[in-house]
């Protein structure tokens, strides 16, 4: 018997999807994924052995023009949408033209354009724009909504399923996490045509939200909470398990065990529990004078603190993007505003450098004091002012303290599990979870923020990547590889992309800037503060292009997308003949 999540050329509900592509996708030579032979004792299918592959070595060098634009599968939609777009809310970031290029287009003066009737080919494309827009500026109507609704409230095409009874499948396949990551992989199994049980399992009592705008916008209170709320798949046929903890996982028995001891079986698993904001151990835990910012209560404390307590003076404790978009925020609204940073310069392990010095002369510039290769070594709350001290001697009066450390990922509740989640859920090429003996699970994927995998178009090495629009099509293409199986699954070769703003500066990238080795400014200057730069690293093969940074070239930036982890030869040096 062949289990139907598996082999879905047997399953009526799913249907076939299209081949994995073809063609050269490693930059470097790379330990494929090994192919394994299941056995299915009852339901679980357990790996009980491996097969040799040997490693691929490519005998020359990879041409730039093998790799084709890499864009996300979508499901295409078979009536015209309509489309508007919030200029309140628009920060002509562009991202919106990458995913619809026939839809939007951003004028040479610097505006956004946008096509209101969308025909049904297009549909898919304006609706993933939709999903990625960071400021959730672009509504869409009409067509065939994502799980079986429709946009604008008509009868749908394919009728709503809720509960077991009407369903034409007794399977259920369980999404663990409630945020942007979870909510595509479970929109992209409805399209695919998944007609069994669906339970999103969130610890939020929310629905999903974009998270970018609580440094800023939420924060500065130019948007509310409904604000933030994702607006494409808002039909979604599913059951909402929210304000609910996960405390376990058993493989074995597939299933997953919730807070009071419940437990949800599961046929096929999503895990997209996503990332905590990181604390020291050092700092008052009970103090509400220091805080993260991660969820919408974390950034509604945080504006509490700077409104109603009228706070003069905030510690800002890290140089990553939320310290620097927090500093922003409260440089606008008048306060005091110091920036602790470990290392040096801002953004340097992000940006380098060279770029990172960059936005430390932004930040100055702004008023911030920014305090660079320091670290707090003593904190002292007093009740009405909390005192901190320095290594280098200095002591800081302030109001409040916010973290902006990085994050970690939301794999406590896995150990004990079998996965390997030692920096995250390590998966194969696929998105397909893998244990502590290496062995790939065909019925559990991962996606999002929380999940570590190789990305075929840098190198075999397992990175996390923790962007928005990474957690939308990481969640689609995992949804895909949960219904194809290990063995007709793609692998996932995204192209990162993320964006910031800096005190009205426009900063954007696509690739992973932290890859590259050197930094070349392609187009305007670092001290105009508008420019390009290009991110390269040698290989065997020549330079590969592995990142380009845009500093308020939102236009400029969309012709370097595809070059993201193309090589170029190396320079041949012509040989002498020797004189005899």
């Amino acid at each position: 018997m062949t289990d139907p999540l598996i082999d879905p050329l047997t399953d009526p509900l799913t249907g076939p999807l299209p081949d994995p592509p073809t063609g050269h996708w490693y930059p470097v030579p790379v330990q494929p994924q090994q192919a394994y032979q299941y056995q299915q004792p009852g339901r679980l299918l357990v790996p009980q052995s491996r097969q040799p592959v040997p490693v691929e070595h490519r005998p020359a060098p990879v041409p730039a023009d093998s790799f084709e634009p890499v864009h996300p599968a979508l499901v295409a939609e078979a009536e015209p949408v309509r489309v508007s777009v919030d200029n309140n809310r628009c920060h002509i970031y562009g991202i919106c033209q990458q995913e619809a290029p026939e839809v939007f287009r951003i004028s040479e003066g610097g505006s956004l354009h946008y096509t209101r009737s969308v025909p049904a080919e297009f549909a898919a494309q304006a609706r993933q724009a939709v999903r990625c827009c960071p400021m959730q500026a672009i509504a869409i109507r009409g067509g065939d909504a994502p799980g079986g609704g429709s946009a604008d409230g008509r009868s749908p095409v394919r009728p709503l399923r809720s509960g077991a009874a009407a369903r034409t499948s007794r399977r259920r396949i369980v999404v663990a996490g409630g945020g942007l990551a979870g909510l595509s992989a479970a929109t992209r199994l409805r399209d695919r045509g998944f007609d069994g049980e669906l339970v999103l399992v969130g610890e939020e009592a929310r629905r999903p939200y974009s998270r970018p705008p609580l440094s800023k916008q939420y924060l500065a209170g130019a948007l509310g909470g409904a604000d933030l709320t994702f607006r494409a798949d808002e039909t979604l046929d599913a059951h909402w398990l929210l304000d609910t903890r996960l405390v376990g996982l058993d493989v074995e028995r597939r299933t997953l065990e919730l807070r009071g001891g419940e437990r949800l079986p599961y046929d096929g698993l999503v895990l997209a529990t996503g990332v905590d904001a990181k604390r020291l151990p050092e700092a008052p835990v009970f103090s509400d004078r220091v805080r993260t910012i991660r969820t919408l209560e974390d950034a509604e404390a945080v504006r509490r603190a700077m409104h109603a307590a009228r706070a003069h003076h905030v510690v800002i404790l890290g140089g990553g993007f939320v310290g620097c978009e927090l500093a922003c925020t409260a440089r606008e609204h008048g306060m005091d505003v110091t920036l602790v940073v470990h290392s040096a310069p801002l953004l340097r392990r992000v940006l380098g450098k060279q770029v990172g010095t960059v936005v430390g002369d932004i930040q100055r510039r702004a008023g911030v004091d920014v305090r660079l290769g320091t670290e707090i070594t003593d904190w002292l709350d007093h009740g009405d002012v909390l005192r901190l001290r320095l290594d280098d001697g200095a002591v800081l009066d302030c109001d409040f303290v916010v973290l902006g450390l990085g994050s970690e990922p939301r794999t406590e509740w896995l150990r004990g599990s079998g996965l390997d989640v030692s920096d995250g859920v390590l998966c194969d090429p696929t998105c397909h979870a893998v244990d502590q003996w290496g062995r790939s699970h065909p019925n559990i994927v991962a996606a999002g923020d929380v999940a570590r995998w190789p990305n075929a178009r840098f190198d075999a090495q397992p990175r996390r990547v923790e962007h928005l629009i990474h957690a939308v099509e990481m969640g689609q293409h995992a949804a895909d590889s949960l219904l194809r199986g290990p063995d007709r699954a793609a692998r996932f070769t995204p192209v990162p992309r993320f964006w910031s703003e800096q005190h009205g500066t426009r900063i954007q990238a696509v690739g992973s800037p932290a890859l590259g080795k050197e930094v070349e400014v392609v187009e305007g200057s670092l001290r105009s503060e508008r420019f390009l730069a290009r991110y390269t690293r040698p290989t065997e093969y020549g330079p590969q292009t592995v990142a380009v940074v845009a500093f308020d070239m939102p236009l400029e930036l969309l012709a370097y997308r595809d070059e993201i982890g193309r090589t170029r030869p190396h320079a041949r040096i012509a040989s002498r003949r020797r004189r005899r």
